[in-house]
C-alpha cells in the first residue's frame, strides 16, 4: 500500500479523535449542568440571607418575650401592692395606680410587637422552607443530570478509545521519519496534516496548484525509491498550507 495512503488512514482516525474530544467537552449535559450548579450556588446563598433574617427574627420575638414577662410580673407585683392595703398614703397610692397603668400601656405596646414579629416569623419560616425545599429539587435535578452527563461520556470515552487502538496499529505500518513529519505538521496546521491533491486540487485548504507543480508533483519518485541526497513523493508538500499531499 502507498504509505502515503496509510498517513491518509491515520488522520482519519485523528479527525475522528479529535471530533470525538470535541463532543465530549460540549455535551449539552455539561452547560445544563453548569447552569443548575450556579443556580445551587445562588439558591445556597439566598438560603444563608433567609436563615439570617429567621435567626434575628427569633432573637427578636425572645427579647419581647422576656420584655412582656418583665412588664406583667412588675405589673402583678405593683397591683398587689396597690390592692394589698399596705399602702394608706395617697400619694402613694395615686403613683402606684400611676405606675400600674404605665405599665398596663407598656404591656399592649409590647404585645402588639411581639405579635408583629411572630407573624413575620412565621412568614419567614414559611420563605425559608420554601428555598429549602427547592434546593432540594435543584440538587436532584444535578444528581440525575450528572448521572447522563457521566454515561455520556463514558460512551465518548469508549469510542475513543477503540479509534486510538486502531490508530496505533495504522501509525505501527508508517515508516519512522513518515510518521515524525507527519506527527510535526499536526501540531503545526490544525492539527490536520495530509490532504489528498484531487485533479489540480489540494482539499486540505482547496487552493488550485498551477499544472506544471502538479505535473512536478506527480513525477518525483515513489517513496524510498529516489537517489540517495534526492527527494520523493513523501516531501510533496502543499504551496500553500504545507500539508503533506497524497497524489
Amino acid at each position: 500500500m502507498n504509505p502515503l495512503e496509510g498517513l491518509l488512514d491515520l488522520q482519519s482516525h485523528d479527525t475522528r479523535i479529535a471530533q470525538l474530544e470535541h463532543r465530549h467537552a460540549q455535551l449539552p449535559e455539561r452547560a445544563a449542568l453548569r447552569r443548575l450548579e450556579r443556580e445551587l450556588a445562588k439558591r445556597d446563598e439566598q438560603i444563608a440571607d433567609a436563615e439570617q433574617h429567621h435567626a434575628e427574627l427569633a432573637r427578636l420575638q425572645r427579647r419581647y418575650d422576656d420584655d412582656l414577662s418583665s412588664v406583667l410580673a412588675k405589673r402583678e407585683r405593683e397591683r398587689g401592692l396597690l390592692y394589698s392595703g399596705q399602702v394608706t398614703a395617697i400619694r402613694e397610692l395615686q403613683s402606684l395606680e400611676e405606675e400600674v397603668a404605665a405599665l398596663g400601656r407598656r404591656q399592649r405596646v409590647v404585645e402588639d410587637k411581639l405579635l408583629e414579629v411572630m407573624e413575620e416569623l412565621e412568614s419567614a419560616g414559611a420563605a425559608l422552607a420554601e428555598l429549602r425545599t427547592g434546593r432540594d429539587e435543584l440538587a436532584l435535578r444535578i444528581d440525575a443530570i450528572s448521572d447522563r452527563l457521566t454515561a455520556a461520556a463514558a460512551e465518548i470515552d469508549e469510542e475513543c478509545e477503540r479509534v486510538r487502538s486502531d490508530r496505533a496499529a495504522v501509525a505501527g505500518q508508517i515508516a519512522a521519519e513518515l510518521l515524525e513529519l507527519y506527527e510535526l505538521l499536526r501540531t503545526q496546521i490544525d492539527g490536520v496534516a495530509v490532504a489528498r491533491l484531487e485533479g489540480t486540487s489540494c482539499l486540505g485548504c482547496n487552493l488550485t496548484l498551477p499544472l506544471m507543480e502538479v505535473d512536478r508533483l506527480r513525477r518525483l519518485p515513489d517513496i524510498g525509491e529516489a537517489p540517495a541526497g534526492g527527494i520523493d513523493k513523501g516531501s510533496a508538500t502543499c504551496p500553500s498550507c504545507g500539508r503533506i499531499l497524497v497524489l
